[in-house]
This record gives structure tokens, sequence and C-alpha cells, in this order.
């Protein structure tokens, strides 16, 4: 609750503050910021915008870049690729935004065509394997899912367990990577169940019956950390089904995930990245984030923050121009990170992220698993 009022603050804010002239010598460089306020994800879009906001102002306090501040410029996407577009073509096109960071593969998906068109760069925290590698101006700062499902099916394979049965949302995340786990899952010998599931509904007891006749040895949920993923957890949790559950990113830390999953969150397993606190940069982080919110925050907070420092390097080592950030971006090596370490951009326009890892749920805290 504390972080939903204060992102619904900041969002209130950026909505109502008047944009300075672009005429002044030091006028503002923007940066566009398309993602769900309304809708099923605008409880995770509103909480990005306090590290996002936290960024900013460590930059500006700094002085900003080239002596010129930075500013958010936002809209909505509703997570609806349509909106997407509009959201894009208003922050680029009429606030005169050089940069955008965006959210959500199916909004992404359909935003790429257009960054290519306008030439402005864009990076998101998608997952998805496969969306960039043919794109000239958009980035993912994220780890991919192919290595988080391979990484799962390591361990499935090594514990003998050969019936896995998916959730995913239905939209372009859930359709992509669909194909990608049934492929890993029968090339090892197993054999796969899935459903694809709409984030829009709240009873999922159906595919919660389905997933238990198939009679699983091990759950993977990907539904993008959406409301309806917790509720469909709990769903088939209540019916019985005790399956060991791997859930295909870290969202342990995320409080309205983990809120809303509640006392079935211990025993799952979690695949992907998390801040390292042993690091001074994923310490200061942690530290700055609890000092605002006073609680801990989730690896894609860190992600969030990490691009908004992204752009302003960028713009630093180039000039506030899409083709030149772009350009930066494309050769980007050994980036501080606020998950701890440094980060590159690989050549498929992926970010190159270490400490992707497997971790379960035990008396309330992640405890690391040895990969198999």
């Amino acid at each position: 609750m504390q972080r939903a009022l204060l992102a619904a603050a900041v969002a209130a804010l950026f909505l109502t503050t008047p944009l300075p002239s672009t005429g002044q010598a030091n006028a503002p460089y923007k940066i566009g910021i398309t993602l769900p306020m309304t809708g099923q994800f605008a409880v995770n879009g509103n909480t990005f915008l306090v590290p996002i906001q936290a960024a900013v102002d460590e930059i500006n306090a700094a002085g900003g870049v080239k002596g010129h501040p930075l500013q958010l410029v936002l809209e909505d996407t509703q997570a609806s690729p349509q909106a997407g577009v509009e959201a894009m073509r208003k922050v680029v096109q009429v606030d005169g935004a050089q940069v955008v960071l965006t959210f959500y593969t199916n909004v992404v998906m359909a935003q790429i065509p257009l960054a290519d068109q306008l030439k402005i760069p864009t990076i998101s925290p998608v997952e998805t394997s496969g969306v960039m590698d043919k794109t000239q101006y958009s980035f993912a700062y994220a780890s991919r899912s192919l290595l988080v499902m391979d990484l799962a099916a390591r361990y499935w394979k090594a514990h003998k367990m050969k019936r896995v049965f998916a959730v995913f949302a239905n939209n372009a995340q859930g359709l992509v990577n669909s194909p990608i786990i049934r492929k890993i899952v029968e090339a090892s010998g197993g054999t796969y169940g899935e459903a694809l599931i709409d984030v829009n509904d709240t009873d999922f007891r159906g595919s919660a019956i389905r997933a238990k006749q198939f009679n699983p040895d091990a759950i993977f949920m990907n539904a993008q950390g959406a409301p309806a993923e917790a509720t469909i957890i709990r769903q088939m949790r209540e019916l019985g089904l005790a399956t060991p559950m791997f859930e295909g990113a870290n969202f342990y830390k995320f409080k309205t995930w983990h809120d809303g999953v509640g006392q079935y969150t211990e025993g799952m397993y979690f695949v992907g990245l998390d801040i390292d606190q042993q690091t001074p940069a994923g310490r200061n982080f942690a530290r700055m984030y609890r000092a605002k919110l006073g609680i801990e925050p989730d690896y894609q907070e860190a992600e969030v923050y990490d691009i908004i420092k992204l752009f302003a390097y960028a713009i630093g080592e180039s000039s506030y121009n899409g083709e030149a950030i772009r350009n930066v971006l494309l050769n980007l090596k050994g980036f501080p990170s606020a998950l701890g370490g440094t980060v590159s951009m690989g050549a498929d326009h992926y970010a190159i992220l270490s400490h992707v890892g497997l971790w379960q749920a035990k008396n309330g805290r992640l405890v690391p698993v040895a990969a198999p």
C-alpha cells in the first residue's frame, strides 16, 4: 500500500507539472516513459515510478547531463499494443523525447517498428527471448527468458521432473515463450502441458483443475507478475495441487505479487535475477530504496533505475539525439549496475547480465539453490 500510494502521487505530479520551454539554453532532456498506469498491470507500472524518479533526482542533483536537467514525460499504455504505440508517438512527436523507457512484451513488440521509423532508442526490462533480434533502435535490459527457462529445465532434469505444466499470459509474451519451453521440456524426454490465461480474469479454477489432472512433477509460472498470476497460484494450491512451483521471474520481493500469493510463496522456486547486496552498488541501491519506502526493492526496480542512469550516460557520451544515443548503447561495455556487477550490451540488443540464479522461499526468505 505504501508503494502504491507513493507511486500514484509521483504519477500525478508528472501529469500535472507543465513542461519547461525547449527554447531555454539549459532546456531539459526529456525521457519518455510509456507504462501501464491503468488496467491489470497498473499496480506494477506505477511501482516502477519510484526508482525511475529516484534516478532522475540523483542525476539532476549532480547537475544534470551537460548542464541540462532530465525530465520525465509519461503516457499510459494500459499494457495494450495499440495504446502503447499511441503513447510512444505522444512522448516522441509531441513532447520531443529522444529516448523511451517502456514495458511489457506485447507493447514493446508493437512499438519496435515505430522506434525504428522515428530513430528513437527504447530500452525495456523485457525478458522474452527473440523480441530484439532484428531491431535497430530497441534494447532489452533484463535476463532473457531462454536462460531462465533453461536453468529451470536443468533442475527438472536433475531431479527427474518429467511432467511440466506451464502457465503463461495469453498475450505476445506467452505466445513467444510457450513453444520455447515446450521444446526444452520435450527435448529432454519430458511431457508438456500448459494454460494460457487472460490476465483480466479473476477465476482460473478451470485452468487449475486442468493442471491438477495433468499430474505434473513441476509447474512453471510466467504471467508477468500480474494480479491474475497470484490468483491462479492461490487457486491451484486451494485445489490441493502441492506440486513444486517455479516462478519464471524473481517476483518474491515484489510486494504486490508477494502479498497476492500470500502463504503460498513458501516453498516456491524463483528463477532470475536478484540484487546482490554484497556489492557496494547493490547495497547502496537497496539502502536508498528502504529509506524511501521502508521495504526491500525487487530486481526490476533496480533495472529501471539503471536504465535511467544508462540514458544519462549515453547522452553524456554523445548528444541528445536518438541516433547518437543508440550508437553508444550498441557499444556498451562494463556499465555499473544497481543489481551489482556490470552490464554490457550483446549484439542481439539484449543486455548481458551476471548472476541469474535459482532460489527457493524457505522460512520467509530466499535461499540459493545449487545449479545442476
